[in-house]
């Protein structure tokens, strides 16, 4: 560490020294005689302390068949080192968040720590860790290094909003600036205050987890909180920047989480998210809401390989970069000359391909059939101009609600087809019914009047409950979950259901 930061840091008031209900609580844990009596008593001189002990051992973080009526009940049902670490947390909180800022965005700073923290602690759960309270106390206190850097060093962050909101970028600029990051001095601070060793060694290595994979719990340990970090900015960043696949492929490489796993790692962490909140007393998203940020995570995670995404991105750097216009004509046989989506022969190929696929890896395919329900006569009655800039309006409604992965096409007339690859109904049903409510908040203009388009969509899903014997099949399955979208009044989508095409039938004739 560069001395004058060290030197600097030990002259200021606040750091490194822990508040006085904290440094009794790190001797406490210190003492391997310690009784729960003495834990009990010491707790109790803190109202506000024993009411969070108390309210976590009765919460859905432990799922307590009997309720704790007092702290020794709590004490038990957390166990002795579980419920100092957790008096530790809360006690670190309260008295860190009262500090003064110069540069650093303290509501950010304290969003993201929360959300670490809970990250951290799903993690451990999903990686078998037994230690779940050290965890979440290894990812609260992370980045407590900028707290103190930010005493240190009132320049640092100051004008640098948005630097703050990329955790790597930022860590860069600290040791551009100091030659040391936040890492280090918050290592160097969890020594000082005598905690165990494997939080401060987690917190020096939160930016750099070891590459080498390792059953080892000291190991996981730490690489638990190392990717705490980045899964807190899933939650915290706005949707277009959202890393979900990259994440996915870090927990893949440091954990050996698969990506279903990691997927419900993020349904954990969401779930826990309310009574983390209301024990810090803290509002960790800002008024978003998790079950659109889960929404958007499993969309990306149900690519039927996370390595999809780094091979579309390379392939699209390569377009960029070429000047080849070999390419741009191959390219431009696939699009219908209308609405710039791909054509119907393209689509032949790609709904064979992927048919093929999905069959031989027993991945889940989604097609959706879109028609336009009110196109005829709006085209008859403004002209086919009118016509192609709603055909054109379609297509750009479609390419905005849905995925970078899904293939779009025009199948004939005012007809769509989605492909959505390693897509389950569920999934797929989500993004159809998106498609509909973005049709219905749509309004066209044609010269001083305004008119609304509906869409109808029928689904499909292949390789789940309901498999086709072919491409063919499975596209017609579609189509007769579109025409039964008709039937039930237009404006919705319908997926397919094999027991409807007989009633259907008895309708139509």
């Amino acid at each position: 560490m560069n001395p004058e930061i060290e030197a600097h840091l030990r002259s200021l008031v606040n750091f490194p020294s822990p508040p006085g209900v904290a440094t009794h609580i790190i001797e406490l844990a210190r003492d391997p005689d310690i009784e729960m009596g003495k834990v009990a008593r010491a707790l109790s001189m803190d109202s506000a302390l024993a009411t969070k002990i108390l309210r976590i051992a009765n919460s859905p973080l432990y799922a307590q068949r009997r309720k704790s009526d007092n702290l020794r009940q709590a004490l038990v049902v957390l166990g002795l080192n579980a419920t100092l670490t957790l008096a530790l947390s809360f006690s670190l909180v309260k008295s860190l968040r009262t500090g003064r800022a110069n540069g650093l965005d303290h509501a950010w700073y304290w969003r993201r720590a929360l959300l670490a923290a809970t990250a951290a602690r799903a993690l451990g759960d999903a990686m078998h860790q037994t230690l779940a309270e050290e965890i979440f106390l290894a990812g609260l206190l992370q980045d407590v290094g900028m707290l103190a850097l930010d005493q240190a060093q009132p320049d640092l962050y100051r004008g640098r909003e948005q630097l703050q909101r990329h955790h790597a970028a930022l860590a860069e600029h600290e040791r551009r600036v100091l030659q040391t990051d936040h890492a280090e001095i918050g290592a160097w601070l969890m020594r000082n205050w005598n905690l165990p060793e494997r939080l401060h060694r987690a917190i020096a290595l939160s930016h750099r987890p070891d590459p080498q994979p390792s059953e080892d719990p000291a190991a996981v340990f730490q690489r638990c909180v190392a990717l705490s970090g980045p899964v807190a900015d899933l939650f915290l960043l706005d949707p277009a920047d959202r890393p979900f696949a990259e994440t996915a492929l870090a927990a893949e490489r440091v954990l050996g989480l698969d990506k279903l796993s990691f997927g419900q790692v993020l349904g954990t962490v969401g779930a826990m998210i309310p009574e983390t909140e209301a024990i810090f007393e803290s509002d960790m998203l800002a008024r978003q809401h998790p079950e659109l940020i889960l929404e958007q995570a499993r969309e990306v995670l149900m690519l039927r390989s996370l390595h999809a995404l780094r091979e579309i991105n390379h392939l699209r750097a390569a377009a960029e970069s070429s000047s080849s216009r070999a390419l741009e004509l191959e390219e431009e046989t696939r699009r219908d000359a209308m609405t710039g989506v791909y054509n119907r022969a393209h689509l032949d190929q790609v709904l064979m391909r992927e048919f093929e696929n999905s069959t031989r890896h027993r991945w889940p395919l989604s097609v959706a059939f879109a028609d336009l329900d009110n196109f005829k006569s709006i085209n008859d009655r403004y002209g086919h101009q009118a016509g192609d800039r709603i055909l054109q309006a379609t297509a750009r409604i479609l390419r905005g609600n849905t995925r970078e992965t899904d293939i779009i096409a025009r199948y004939g007339g005012e007809e769509f087809v989605i492909v959505l690859p390693a897509t389950d109904a569920e999934t797929a049903h989500s993004i159809c019914e998106r498609i509909v409510m973005a049709f219905q908040n749509t309004e066209h203009v044609i010269g001083a009047e305004h008119a609304q388009v509906t869409v109808s969509i029928g689904c499909a899903t292949h390789g789940q409950e309901t498999t086709f014997a072919s491409a063919a099949e499975f596209v017609n399955a579609a189509d007769q979950a579109l025409y039964t979208a008709k039937l039930r009044g237009r404006n919705r989508s319908v997926p397919f259901d094999r027991r409807i095409p007989g009633a259907l039938a008895a309708l139509h004739g």
